[in-house]
Parts: structure tokens; sequence; C-alpha cells
């Protein structure tokens, strides 16, 4: 939801300010994309939604990404640093999001259409999973091939037409995870390798007494409805037409009312 809410706002109102006026379904996919980054960061978590997603390619992944984390943080630990770097270490990073971001723009110049396609089915993938989890539904991974197949035929420029910014939404997202983790009570090593009070995972946070518990009440009860309500708002805001097809529709239900 907090990827969705930022990928929102970033395609919704960052091209204005250079006088682009960005498309529904630009802002659309770019938000969906960055919804299904904000999983990302938990490949390194072995029972996560991204870790369990895509059954054998996930756990590949994950048992990959978590090695690769520790041996990145014991060759760059500080002297006060004392955690394995297993779980939230490298991809909770803000130079690991942009590291993946720039990675995936790099290949999908090389590669183009499959790192696109590819990159937009497995975030579209993920983000309809995460909502799955609050309202159950369809098979989330029909979906996203659906979704795949719509930004194909109605986002200008199909799924070429993300090249530009398809790794930008993914490093968004994962640094939206990363800088939500922050407030919890474990805090998030964001600013890795940067050397703070001896140590280069240190776990940067909000000040103590304002950090949640993940998964716990507050949590549940005031961030994710919040959330939504954001989410809600900034697409009536953010996605062009939307507005106006609200209001057409208000104008509509009161004509019926009126005539019935």
């Amino acid at each position: 939801m907090s990827g969705a809410a930022v990928g929102l706002a970033v395609a919704g109102f960052a091209p204005r300010l250079v006088g682009i006026t960005p498309t529904a379904g630009t802002v659309v996919t770019f938000a969906a994309v960055c919804a299904g980054a904000a999983l990302l960061p938990d490949l390194d978590h072995p029972s996560s939604v991204a870790s369990r997603r895509f059954s054998v390619a996930s756990w590949a992944a994950s048992h990959l990404i978590r090695p690769f984390s520790a041996l990145v943080y014991d060759l760059t630990r500080g002297r006060r640093d004392t955690g394995r770097g297993t779980h939230r270490g490298l991809t909770h990073t803000l130079l690991g999001a942009v590291g993946l971001g720039l990675a995936i723009n790099l290949a999908s110049v090389r590669w183009g259409t499959p790192v696109l396609v590819g990159t937009l089915f497995v975030c579209l993938a993920l983000a309809i999973k995460g909502l799955d989890q609050l309202v159950p539904g369809p098979p989330s991974l029909v979906i996203a091939a659906g979704l795949t197949l719509a930004v194909e035929e109605y986002v200008p420029g199909g799924t070429a037409g993300t090249a530009g910014w398809l790794g930008t939404a993914v490093a968004i997202g994962m640094a939206v995870h990363s800088v939500g983790d922050a407030i919890t009570e474990s805090g998030a090593p964001l600013l890795w390798p940067l050397r703070i009070k001896g140590r280069s995972w240190y776990p940067v946070g909000s000040p103590r007494p304002l950090r949640m518990r993940t998964g716990g009440a507050v949590e549940a009860r005031l961030v994710v409805p919040a959330l939504t309500v954001a989410v809600l708002v900034l697409t009536v805001v953010a996605v062009p037409g939307v507005d106006t097809l609200l209001a057409n529709l208000h104008t509509r239900v009161a004509e019926l009312i009126a005539a019935g």
C-alpha cells in the first residue's frame, strides 16, 4: 500500500513539473510496479510473500540473496556491527534499491522486451498478491498476466514505453519498503555503507517511542487504513481522468434519483 501511494504521487505529479502530462495508464502502471517492488526487499526472508510467490524461482532467489547479503555484510561490517546480514541487510538499503533499479534499466537497454515484460509481470504479481493478503481474490498470477498484456495494448508505447522508468519504479518501491521498516522496532540499514557510531549497517529509525511492531496493532488499525485512504485519494487526484469520471458518475446518479 505504501508503494502504491508513493508511486501514484510520483507518477502523477513529477512529470507535470517538467511540463509533461502523464497518461492514466502510465500512472497506474508505475504505481503498480512500485507496489510490487515494495515487497522485493523481503526476498531475504524465507517466509515472505516475495520468497514464496513464484515457487521454486522465488525460493532460489531468496537462497541466493541471503548468503550474498551476508557476504557483503561481513566484508563491510563496522567494529560494532553484530548481526548476520541475512535479513534486513543489502536489500533494505537505499544503495541496494538504486543498484537494482539501475541494473533493470541497463538490462532493458541490452535485452529489451524480455526484461521489461518479466520485470513488469513479477512486480504486478507481487502487488496483487500483497493486496490478496487483505482481500482474497482470483489467482494473482492470472490477473498479473492479463494486466501485463493490457499494458502492452493500452499504455503508450506498450512495455517498450516503460523502458525509461521501470527501473526507477522498482527502486522507489524498494526504498519505500525500507523506509517503512525504519519506523518499526528493528529499524533498517538505509544509509549503508555510511559509517555511523562504528556501524556500517546502522539501523536507522524513528525515535524509539514512535516505533511500532511489525504486524502489530498500530500497523493493522492505523497504518493500513491510513494508507488505504491515501491510495484512494491519490487515485482520484493523480490519475488523469478519474476526477472527471467520478463527476460524471455523480451527475448521472443524481439524475436517476431525480427521475425516479
